[in-house]
């Protein structure tokens, strides 16, 4: 395999650039596109000056999720949290950037916060200015989505006033790409509870379709993503009638370094 030299050095705990251009003698710009390279593979995750191993299982939890890109996803929940009213219901997905999202939250007092992640529920668990609501189900790990039944009757039973949905892809005029049916079910529901959809994602997931499950967007939504779209990105969103996006500013190299 390409790369397996850096792999087995990221794997036997060297996970600094640095650190692994001197270990294997090549320059940091190189150890980075290999990097690059891995993470696209599933091999491992970047973080800010590195990357770790990816799990074993494949699919990545919310806390491993938020090391990657997350400057970019820091000033996607700023604009998020700039979007709430202090009288406002809030529904947040489970996800790394609608966790940043309730750490913003957890600032402020009035809202209702909805939340079907065990991300934002830890974020909020603590805010005394938050009115927390945490829907019932099955947490589905490792990525901390509450789901089923339980979960159904009490977001069948809401109208929130906007709703912050994850993704691990985009396809503009596709819908939301998911890992699993229920996952994509549960975000449909969401969708379905709230008056205003927005979704919140970094650059990377835009056109992004890894997986063979969709949640479809229930008519007119945003998005908060940030301005490293490439190009054919950007015109595809620009394309799509139903979404309006929001670019934010990336951090400098939105690639970890």
């Amino acid at each position: 395999m390409r790369h397996q030299g850096l792999l087995d050095a990221v794997t036997d705990g060297v996970q600094r650039v640095e650190d692994l251009a001197r270990e294997l003698g090549i320059s940091p710009s190189t150890v980075r596109r290999g990097l690059s390279e891995l993470e696209k593979a599933g091999r491992v995750v970047r973080t800010h000056g590195g990357a770790v191993p990816a799990p074993a299982g494949g699919e990545l939890s919310w806390s491993q999720k938020g090391l990657r890109n997350a400057a970019a996803k820091r000033r996607i929940a700023d604009r998020a949290d700039a979007l709430v009213e202090d009288d406002h219901v809030v529904l947040l997905d489970a996800g790394s950037t609608t966790t940043f999202v309730a750490e913003r939250l957890a600032r402020r007092f009035g809202p209702t916060v909805v939340t079907a992640g065990v991300g934002p529920m830890t974020a909020l668990h603590d805010a005394e200015g938050i009115e927390l609501i945490v829907v019932g189900g099955r947490v589905r790990r490792p990525r901390g989505s509450i789901v089923g039944d339980y979960a159904h009757g009490v977001l069948d039973r809401l109208t929130a006033d906007i709703a912050f949905i994850g993704a691990d892809g985009l396809v503009p005029g596709r819908g939301v790409n998911c890992p699993s049916p229920e996952i994509a079910a549960a975000k449909e529901l969401q969708m379905r509870s709230a008056r205003r959809v927005v979704v919140v994602a970094d650059s990377t997931k835009v056109g992004r379709d890894d997986d063979p499950y969709w949640a479809v967007v229930p008519g007119p939504y945003g998005l908060i993503t940030d301005d490293a779209l490439d190009p054919a990105a950007l015109a595809a969103l620009e394309a799509d009638p139903s979404c309006t996006p929001h670019l934010v500013p990336a951090a400098e190299g939105t690639a970890p370094e």
